[in-house]
C-alpha cells in the first residue's frame, strides 16, 4: 500500500481550504516556465531543457489551477470557464494568421490546399491547428494549446479519478507513455497526437490536482526527492528516447508540486519584479501564442542586416525579440481581460497585496 493510501483512505480525500488570494510559489514557477519557453525558442540553450523542464511543470501548474476552480465552482463551470480563458488569445492570432495565409494562396496551394475543415481547428483546436507552407512559424508552438483543451475537457472524469484511486490514477498516464515507447504503436496522425500528449504529461497534469488536494504533504520530501531521483536515474536510462524527457520532467514537476516554500522573501521584492511575475501570469496565452511569429520576426530582421556579429550574437537577439513579444502582448492581451470577463487594458492591472507567507 503507498504513502498516500496508507494516510487516508480515498473517499476521505478532500481538497485543501482555499483562499482568494494566489500562490506566489506557483505564479513565480509559472512566470519562469513562460521565460524559459521563450529562451529556448529565441536563443537555444540545451542545458535549459535538463535544469527546467517548462512543459512539464506548466501542465503541472495548470493542473493546480484547473483542480483549485474544480473545487471551487464545480466541473461544468471550469470547463466552460478554462475554455472561455484559453481559446480567445487563439483566435486572436488566427484573425491575423489566417488571412495572412490566405493571401500567400493557401486556398490553392499545389501541395498542400487548406481544406474546408481547416479553420474549423482554428476555433476549437482538438487537432493542432494548421498552417499553410509558409505559415508554420503561426503554429509551431501550438500544440500546447491543443493538450491543454484535452485536459481541460478530460478533467471532470480525472478529478473524480484521482480523489477516489489516487495512486493508479496519477500513474496511469505514465504507464501509458511508457507502453507507448515501448509496447504500443501509435498512430502518427491527430489521433496519435492527442494520445501521446496526454501520456506524457497527463501525470504532471494529475500531480497539480494532489498539490491541491494536499495528497503530495502526506509523502515525505525525502521521498518524494527519492521517487525523483529514481525517475531522473530511469530517464538518463533511456536517454534519446522520448521516454527520457517524460520521466525526468515527471521528476521535477512532483518535486517542485511537493515543496511549499516559506514565500516571506517575496514580499520584500522590489515592485519591478513582483510585477513582471503578475503580469506574465495575467498574458500568459498571449505571450505563448505571440513569442514564436515574434521570435520569427526579429531573427529576420536581424538576418537582414547582414553583419555576422548581429545574426550570431544572442544578446542581439533578445534584444530585439523581448520588445516585439511585448509588442504583440500590449496589442493582444486586452483579449485576456475580455476573456477573464474584466474591462480590455494594454496591461492587467495588478494590485501588489500581501501573499501568504507560504506557498
Amino acid at each position: 500500500m503507498s504513502i498516500i493510501e496508507r494516510t487516508a483512505p480515498a473517499a476521505a480525500i478532500t481538497p485543501a481550504p482555499t483562499a482568494r488570494a494566489r500562490s506566489p510559489y506557483v505564479d513565480t514557477l509559472r512566470a519562469a516556465a513562460i521565460v524559459r519557453v521563450f529562451l529556448n525558442h529565441a536563443i537555444p540553450i540545451g542545458a535549459l531543457t535538463t535544469l527546467f523542464p517548462s512543459m512539464w511543470l506548466m501542465f503541472g501548474l495548470a493542473g493546480y489551477l484547473t483542480a483549485v476552480s474544480l473545487e471551487r465552482g464545480g466541473a461544468a463551470p471550469t470547463v466552460r470557464s478554462r475554455l472561455r480563458r484559453l481559446l480567445p488569445p487563439l483566435w486572436a492570432l488566427g484573425a491575423i494568421a489566417l488571412p495572412l495565409m490566405l493571401l500567400q494562396g493557401w486556398l490553392h496551394d499545389p501541395q498542400q490546399p487548406m481544406r474546408w475543415y481547416d479553420p474549423l481547428l482554428w476555433v476549437l483546436p482538438l487537432a493542432n491547428p494548421p498552417a499553410s507552407p509558409d505559415g508554420g512559424i503561426f503554429v509551431v508552438a501550438l500544440w500546447y494549446l491543443r493538450a491543454y483543451l484535452w485536459f481541460v475537457l478530460l478533467s471532470p472524469l480525472l478529478w473524480w479519478a484521482v480523489r477516489r484511486w489516487p495512486l493508479p490514477t496519477l500513474l496511469a498516464p505514465l504507464a501509458l507513455a511508457v507502453a507507448c515507447v515501448t509496447v504500443i504503436t501509435i498512430p502518427s496522425d491527430p489521433v496519435g497526437d492527442v494520445i501521446w500528449s496526454t501520456a506524457a504529461y497527463g501525470t504532471c497534469w494529475l500531480l497539480g490536482y494532489a498539490r491541491h488536494l494536499r495528497l503530495l504533504d502526506r509523502v515525505p520530501l525525502a521521498a518524494a526527492l527519492a521517487i525523483g531521483a529514481a525517475l531522473g536515474m530511469m530517464a538518463l536510462r533511456s536517454n534519446g528516447s522520448p521516454l527520457s524527457e517524460v520521466l525526468w520532467g515527471t521528476a521535477v514537476v512532483l518535486v517542485a508540486l511537493r515543496l511549499r516554500p516559506s514565500m516571506t522573501w517575496y514580499d520584500r521584492l522590489p515592485e519591478l519584479p513582483r510585477r513582471a511575475v503578475a503580469v506574465l501570469n495575467a498574458r500568459a496565452v498571449t505571450v505563448y501564442v505571440w513569442q514564436f511569429p515574434m521570435i520569427f520576426v526579429g531573427h529576420w530582421l536581424i538576418n537582414r542586416t547582414g553583419v555576422p556579429a548581429l545574426t550570431d550574437s544572442a544578446p542581439v537577439t533578445l534584444l530585439v525579440t523581448i520588445p516585439l513579444t511585448a509588442l504583440a502582448v500590449l496589442c493582444f492581451g486586452w483579449v485576456e481581460d475580455v476573456a477573464a470577463r474584466r474591462a480590455p487594458r494594454l496591461l492587467p492591472t495588478i494590485t501588489l497585496t500581501r501573499r501568504p507567507a507560504t506557498a
